[in-house]
């Protein structure tokens, strides 16, 4: 199985959270959780790319390593902030407060450390002084009501008029309770270095914790993003997803008032932890990570982030889609006869209530009114279980915009309504189809 061609994975071993996904001096910075010695979760660093289009990434060194007491045993999921020209990256800085002698790169137990909230800056975007530059912004919480020594994580930091504002993923127990709740704390700062405590917010109907949120405006409505621990889709899938709901929040006094209701961000749900910016153009963009149950055979890389989707909103629906820059990179108009995996394709079709597709042993077909992905050929024995996916019923349109990609295809229903991205093992370079009407191919000529 070869990488796929425009989707960014690291040269080698473990990557998960997207991390500082920033436009800063003309090209896009995207950093990411990194284990850097082995495929499996372990210390995390931060790794590095760059960019000019989101397509071709430019791999550099390590950016952020342990190096401080405070984050000794690694550099969890933060985020970037342009300051004075400056590259602002506020991350989590782990420390064990026991170390496992069996395996150095995991704690004792899922408590088994403290978290606190840090910040290194670099003039350039580049350099990054992991030894010198490194300060503690927030220390662990202690006060299990207001949220958790470990599990208080992934600050988005952004700017509203004169104050800057941070939103970190935590859960707490209230008094008597014996359960955890997920939330998200505010803390407020007039310079990003001396921060202050300044509000809250949560529900207990949603997971209980609340990991890699993010809050922003668009389209004149304010979107909260999160991946809340423990919402098992079904037994067959992993335990936690990457959920998204329309908010009120009052930016003044960090007030979220966060419904019981929530949308997938993608029905895939192989998706976790996203992350979004501003791009070039003035859209605010996505990108996630595409969690793999195992690398791919004879490969020594595992994980790889989706390309980038730009967020609208209408009429109170969320609407997904690949931006125009890279669509315009699809050029070449081939048939199913021509269809390789070497290089990407971008493939458009209608299905009618009876139609199907076959791409390659991955499967989409219509049934009871929804789009169902079949992804049962082509995967592996694994933990993970779960191979059919749906939308809900979408009133006789089944119109899909795919992306097929060596090891991951992800399809948008209806102009992005719905997505549904898979990582697929083992795909093969064929295409067929029944009962479809205007079905398309474009190669991408890179």
């Amino acid at each position: 199985m070869n990488r796929p061609h425009i989707h960014m994975t690291a040269l080698r071993n473990w990557i998960n959270d997207p991390n500082g996904f920033i436009y800063y001096k003309e090209e896009y910075h995207l950093f990411y959780q990194y284990f850097p010695y082995d495929t499996q979760w372990g210390t995390m660093h931060w790794g590095h790319v760059t960019s000019k289009d989101l397509l071709h990434f430019t791999h550099h060194p390590i950016a952020l390593y342990p190096s401080k007491e405070f984050d000794k045993n690694g550099c969890f999921s933060g985020t970037a902030l342009i300051k004075d020209d400056e590259l602002y990256l506020y991350y989590t800085g782990v420390k064990y407060l026991k170390t496992n002698e069996e395996n150095i790169h995991k704690p004792e137990g899922d408590d088994g450390f403290e978290a606190c909230q840090a910040l290194i800056v670099s003039k350039d975007g580049y350099t990054f002084d992991n030894i010198h530059d490194k300060c503690r912004v927030v220390a662990p919480i202690e006060d299990l009501t207001l949220g958790h020594k470990t599990h208080t994580r992934d600050p988005k930091v952004w700017k509203y008029k004169d104050t800057y504002i941070m939103a970190l993923g935590s859960k707490f127990k209230k008094t008597g309770a014996e359960d955890f709740v997920g939330e998200v704390l505010f803390y407020t700062s007039k310079d990003g270095k001396n921060w202050a405590y300044k509000n809250r917010s949560y529900n207990e109907k949603i997971g209980n914790m609340w990991e890699c949120p993010d809050i922003f405006d668009v389209d004149g409505r304010h979107m909260f993003i999160m991946s809340p621990e423990q919402i098992m889709y079904d037994e067959k899938n992993y335990p936690s997803h990457a959920v998204y709901t329309l908010v009120e929040f009052d930016e003044e006094t960090c007030t979220m008032h966060v419904p019981d209701t929530y949308q997938y961000i993608d029905l895939g749900l192989d998706i976790y932890a996203p992350q979004t910016t501003v791009d070039k153009d003035g859209n605010r963009i996505l990108i996630g990570w595409m969690r793999m149950p195992k690398a791919f055979e004879h490969e020594e890389w595992i994980g790889m982030m989706t390309l980038p989707r730009v967020i609208h909103i209408q009429d109170e629906n969320v609407m997904f889609s690949i931006p125009e820059y890279i669509n315009n990179e699809f050029k070449k108009e081939i048939s199913c006869d021509e269809f390789t995996l070497d290089k990407p394709v971008r493939m458009q079709a209608s299905l009618t209530a009876q139609g199907s597709i076959n791409i390659g042993g991955y499967k989409l077909y219509v049934e009871d009114d929804k789009l169902i992905a079949d992804r049962s050929d082509v995967f592996v024995d694994c933990d993970i279980k779960a191979v059919h996916f749906e939308t809900p019923k979408l009133h006789g349109q089944y119109d899909i915009d795919a992306y097929i990609d060596n090891g991951i295809i992800e399809v948008f229903v209806n102009k992005g309504k719905y997505v549904i991205t898979n990582v697929v093992y083992g795909l093969q370079p064929i295409i067929s189809y029944e009962h479809v009407e205007n079905i398309s191919l474009v190669e991408m000529n890179a």
